[in-house]
């Protein structure tokens, strides 16, 4: 454990940490939204026809995003570190893993309740760590509390509604997809330098 050094400036640390690597991560975000909403706009319209490629390609796309998640833990400075990170890329790639590998009858109902968990971890990561962020006065940190807000009403209309059905499945996952490309473009579009 590293113990707080209150002549350390951490606020500093973090900005010229995020500033390096502000326009990569846009990048990367705004490609990975890309393709999570192609995913699942593709997975809405052609339910059954072409539902294997879009499975396998939304695997590929949750698990891409949970391995970023994991390199956006190791890459933060250490007191602005947020486990839940950990959480949500081990949900993601495990999600991942089942939409490659499991028939989707099996896997139905376990697909919509990690579907849901997943969204509340993440959308309680991503308010939490605006509020971190508020706490130490970095600007511009509303476009992640309304991605976090967004994730956990999603998640609660998941849990709440039945989901018995391969169709429905389908379109749960685009709806995932969807709503998941919408808040990686909404971070993108709202990642600016940090600037005192």
């Amino acid at each position: 454990m590293r113990w707080f050094d209150s002549d350390f400036d951490y606020v500093q640390e973090l900005a010229d940490t995020w500033n390096k690597r502000q326009k990569k991560m846009r990048i990367t975000y705004f490609i990975l939204a890309v393709i999570l909403i192609i995913a699942g706009i593709l997975t809405a319209v052609y339910p059954i026809g072409i539902f294997a490629i879009i499975q396998y390609l939304a695997a590929l796309a949750v698990i891409i995003l949970g391995i970023s998640e994991f390199i956006s833990y190791a890459s933060m400075t250490y007191h602005f570190k947020d486990p839940m990170l950990i959480i949500t890329g081990v949900l993601n790639i495990l999600l991942g893993i089942m939409l490659f590998f499991m028939p989707v009858v099996l896997t139905v109902q376990v697909i919509t309740f990690l579907l849901a968990f997943l969204l509340i971890f993440n959308g309680a990561q991503r308010i939490a760590f605006a509020s971190k962020m508020k706490y130490f006065r970095i600007p511009k940190t509303g476009f992640l509390t309304f991605s976090g807000i967004l994730n956990i009403i999603l998640a609660v209309i998941f849990l709440l509604l039945p989901f018995m059905s391969a169709l429905a499945l389908n379109y749960i996952l685009a709806a995932y997809l969807v709503i998941m490309g919408v808040a990686l473009l909404i971070e993108a579009a709202g990642m600016h330098k940090i600037s005192f």
